[in-house]
């Protein structure tokens, strides 16, 4: 499941930058048409060239998406081939027998044929079981899975034993009704991040949530740990606290950053409903150890008024988090007694945040994994 949702991740942060939208798009297959199209392009303004460009980069997106999910309709088409066949003239079954009549047999081998895949008869073995199977799936209600289905995924199908205790249908549906909520909200998160709303207020959007947790929008921000002031900024400055060479740490939301093997985790944590009362926060994707799995709301204070209740102490004296009027996903996690089975830590991280005209040092209270933690695992840190 989890290159799934690294696909629908990337899609969707593609296509948010655009926004949702039906509409034509230029498609053509004539390569003199596609270098009009762009010396059409090259001569616009520069706003309306990205606009262009957003619009262009979210539609193929969406037609990634389509061709993935078109797939699940090619067994239908098979079948109604099948059916165009004169039974007399079919060849006659050999080796043991399986799921599929010699018509559908035929029938795959002639769409192969015409759509233009390779045709030997372990290739149409494999596409034959897994058109039927993604046709099956769609039927049965898999749906989210299956816009963003993977090689990874395919593969799992083709190789999927025969007989099984558990049918692979059953298997998928187990699947999609596990994540297909997930996924969905991802979606959401996704087109958020990629309009640079980074305050994680979309998970307030999730019934789930809300039915649990009462907290204003205002309050809502995991995007960064601003100083309550400039002036205590100043003062710890002057204290010498950012006088350590800076971690090279890139942006938990740079999307090209986020992999299966990247050790940003951020996007893939969750809140799910532990009880009627009270949320569970986890990832829903494997999570290694020292993995970064997002910042811990609050506001970076350099004072002696340390509030015993909404406050983490920081690596200097008078250093320290508070978390008393600002929240977050991660802020929703249990604290365990010290010298429990925390499976989190809270690490204070010097980062350098750069742009265009200056360089500037910052904490950051960041959540790091402990051990390895398997999706929908519950985070918890020690007290």
């Amino acid at each position: 499941m989890t290159s799934i949702l690294l696909d629908c991740l990337k899609l969707n942060f593609v296509i948010g930058k655009h926004g949702r939208e039906t509409k034509q798009m230029f498609k053509t297959t004539k390569t003199k048409q596609v270098r009009e199209w762009i010396d059409h392009i090259s001569k616009l303004d520069y706003a309306r060239a990205v606009s262009l460009l957003k619009k262009e980069n979210a539609f193929l997106a969406g037609q990634e998406i389509l061709k993935k999910y078109h797939d699940t309709a090619i067994w239908s088409i098979i079948t109604k081939g099948a059916e165009l066949l004169d039974s007399t003239t079919l060849p006659t079954a050999r080796g043991p027998l399986d799921e599929f009549s010699m018509a559908e047999k035929v029938a795959t081998r002639k769409f192969m044929e015409e759509v233009g895949y390779g045709t030997s008869p372990q290739n149409q073995r494999l596409w034959c079981n897994l058109w039927k199977n993604l046709f099956q799936m769609r039927k049965a209600g898999v749906h989210r899975i299956l816009f963003y289905r993977t090689k990874e995924f395919d593969e799992y199908c083709k190789g999927y034993p025969r007989p099984s205790e558990i049918s692979l249908l059953d298997m998928v549906l187990s699947w999609e009704n596990t994540y297909g909520p997930q996924i969905e909200l991802l979606e959401h998160r996704a087109a958020q991040w990629s309009q640079g709303d980074f305050t994680g207020q979309v998970y307030l959007e999730d019934p789930n949530v809300t039915q649990r947790l009462e907290v204003q929008h205002m309050l809502w921000n995991n995007a960064a740990n601003d100083w309550l002031s400039s002036d205590e900024e100043s003062a710890a400055r002057l204290a010498g606290l950012n006088r350590d060479i800076p971690s090279q740490l890139w942006s938990p939301f740079d999307i090209n950053t986020i992999s299966e093997n990247s050790a940003n985790k951020s996007s893939f944590i969750s809140l799910v409903p532990a009880d009627d009362k009270r949320l569970m926060v986890c990832p829903i994707i494997p999570v290694r150890k020292g993995d970064f799995l997002g910042v811990f709301a609050g506001t970076i204070r350099f004072s002696d008024s340390f509030d015993l209740v909404h406050g983490i102490r920081g690596p200097a004296e008078k250093l320290w988090l508070d978390y008393s009027k600002v929240t977050g996903p991660l802020n929703q996690m249990r604290a365990l007694q010290s010298g429990s089975d925390a499976n989190v830590q809270l690490q204070w991280e010097l980062i350098n945040e750069e742009d265009e005209t200056q360089s500037r040092l910052s904490w950051r209270v960041s959540v790091r994994a402990l051990r390895v933690i398997v999706p929908f695992q519950e985070i918890v840190r020690e007290q």
